[in-house]
């Protein structure tokens, strides 16, 4: 696959794939890097779709980090006509707040945090200004159809913290009974890149 390196203002990325009108952004969790995005571009560029990997500092103040990925966001929507999203944990949360507001065609999220507040009211210690920006900050709109992978049990986002915001904006949800948080055995993986197949199909043949 064609695999492009370049800087988006002042987040290195990587664009996979051949020209095409159709892009996804592939957003990582925690400790996670744009590489990532190459064995999702495996999936999504045989589909026609172009990927763009970025390294998102997810682990800093969300104040931070949305000015970073609103540079993003503008920057797809200034190249490609067709934008999807596909994002793991906490950046699920960071590409709802960014595109909330945009048109995008099908965003996959994989172990999402999809209420931060609510996630943070469960830990044990918060910090105060973190959770007084989020609760400042809602997602106030999302219309995309959304599709999500999760575990059966997740030790890190409990099943509470997805409930409202699945039930409102009726997204389908697939769960693997041995799955974990960060799907990362050969297992996991396999069943993860067949969720990915299935979905970027179905969501086409609509």
């Amino acid at each position: 696959m064609k695999v492009v390196e370049l800087n988006i203002d002042s987040t290195p990325a990587l664009i996979i794939g051949e020209k095409s009108e159709k892009v996804f952004l592939f957003v990582h969790g925690l400790h996670g890097r744009k590489e990532e995005a190459l064995a999702f571009a495996e999936v999504a560029v045989p589909k026609g779709y172009q990927v763009l990997g970025i390294d998102l500092p997810v682990e800093r103040k969300p104040w931070e980090v949305l000015p970073l990925l609103n540079e993003i966001r503008d920057y797809l929507y200034d190249n490609w006509q067709s934008v999807s999203v596909r994002a793991n944990s906490i950046g699920s949360w960071f590409t709802l707040l960014a595109f909330q507001s945009k048109k995008v065609e099908q965003a996959l999220l994989v172990s999402p945090i999809l209420d931060m507040k609510r996630f943070i009211e469960l830990m044990p210690q918060r910090e105060d200004d973190y959770y007084e920006w989020v609760v400042n900050n809602p997602i106030t709109s999302w219309v995309a159809p959304t599709y999500i992978l999760r575990p059966e049990v997740d030790l890190i986002v409990n099943e509470e913290v997805g409930y409202d915001f699945i039930s409102q904006h009726q997204c389908q949800v697939t769960i693997m009974p041995d799955g974990e948080h960060w799907f990362h055995t050969p297992e996991q993986l396999a069943f993860l890149k067949a969720w990915e197949e299935k979905t970027i199909e179905k969501h086409c043949i609509k």
